[in-house]
């Protein structure tokens, strides 16, 4: 019996080895104790608590061998050689743990989990989508990929890296895309010319496409595009949202230059610090017309802001709402909370 799990430990790999060889030892040790006292050691029990005890700590004291061949045993087999290999098997958990350390931080470890958010190329833009969308969710995951980092560069517990080329499909199965809720991708930083930054971020949309396609699953994108022009190509891409920040910025300050103090609202609405934010919902099976989900809206401390991203709500106020439309509200989140609550 014994021979036999030696020669299949022997076919497995070192670690596995070392711990089948120390159990091994233990269990035999537990029975040679108990033989050479039998006086001492009444029950094998109370042998294998002896030795797993000496082994692993200095021992409690309550039981030991009181004759010298059992103390001769216990010095030569149990302390030396059992402490010995247990020193080797600790040395090998620590192995095991560093080299997982070191494969996660370096993004060497496929992402196993679902509805995560997938960020594609590390930026000083998506750093700070990646802290907001941590302040928005706190039980959600995120995914990070990107090829120039070698070393994860933003440390959090729900921040997983992924090092790797994003057009490439090994890639995109290692942050298992096909079970995120989004996937975001950046500008990379550092690329002066906008058709040549627009063009790589095509090649990863497109990219994420053809595996959304391959697997027959819908993957929702986001696409951060430096030039509003080069919207129309990622339109063919099937990219779902796209974000234009040099124009929305530049948009936002003429803004704020005619109508002082509305670049605070559109902070406070896109960050989850300040003040109120944005939620989507659904309509509610009393709301019939605009104005319905309006007025309820209001009584419950929220702002309708949006019907399926149209903003002329007032105009539309005794119009038939389309039951599976979706709503877009300003509101605290503990308001947000009790409007699911009601639905």
């Amino acid at each position: 019996m014994i021979f036999r799990i030696l020669q299949k430990a022997m076919k497995m790999n070192v670690k596995a080895t070392i711990f089948i060889g120390l159990l091994i030892f233990v269990l035999l040790s537990a029975k040679a104790i108990q033989v050479i006292e039998p006086q001492t050691f009444t029950t094998y029990f109370s042998a294998l608590w002896w030795v797993m005890t000496s082994v692993t700590t200095v021992g409690y004291g309550d039981i030991s061998p009181v004759t010298a061949g059992g103390q001769l045993f216990a010095m030569v087999i149990v302390y030396i050689v059992g402490i010995g290999i247990m020193g080797v098997a600790v040395g090998y958990v620590v192995d095991v743990y560093v080299e997982f350390k070191n494969k996660k931080e370096s993004g060497k470890l496929a992402f196993k989990g679902k509805d995560h958010f997938v960020i594609i190329n590390y930026t000083r833009r998506s750093k700070e989508t990646i802290q907001e969308l941590l302040n928005m969710h706190e039980d959600k995951q995120i995914v990070l990929i990107d090829e120039d980092i070698e070393k994860v560069p933003f440390v959090h517990e729900h921040v997983h890296f992924v090092h790797g080329e994003p057009a490439d499909i090994h890639t995109l199965e290692k942050a298992n895309i096909a079970d995120s809720t989004s996937v975001m991708i950046f500008s990379s930083d550092g690329v002066p010319n906008a058709s040549f930054a627009d063009g790589q971020t095509l090649l990863v949309a497109t990219s994420v496409e053809d595996y959304s396609q391959k697997i027959n699953k819908s993957i929702y994108t986001i696409v951060e595009v430096t030039s509003e022009k080069h919207i129309a190509s990622f339109v063919h891409g099937g990219v779902d949202e796209f974000i234009t920040p040099n124009q929305t910025s530049a948009r936002l300050i003429a803004k704020s230059g005619t109508y002082k103090g509305i670049s605070e609202v559109f902070r406070q609405l896109t960050s989850s610090n300040y003040g109120e934010d944005i939620f989507t919902i659904v309509p509610q099976a009393s709301w019939k017309t605009y104005g319905d989900a309006c007025q309820s809206l209001h009584n419950m401390g929220a702002t309708l802001l949006s019907v399926d991203n149209n903003l002329d709500i007032a105009a539309k106020s005794s119009e038939k709402l389309p039951p599976q439309s979706k709503l877009l509200i300003v509101c605290k989140s503990e308001i947000y909370e009790q409007i699911k609550k009601s639905s």
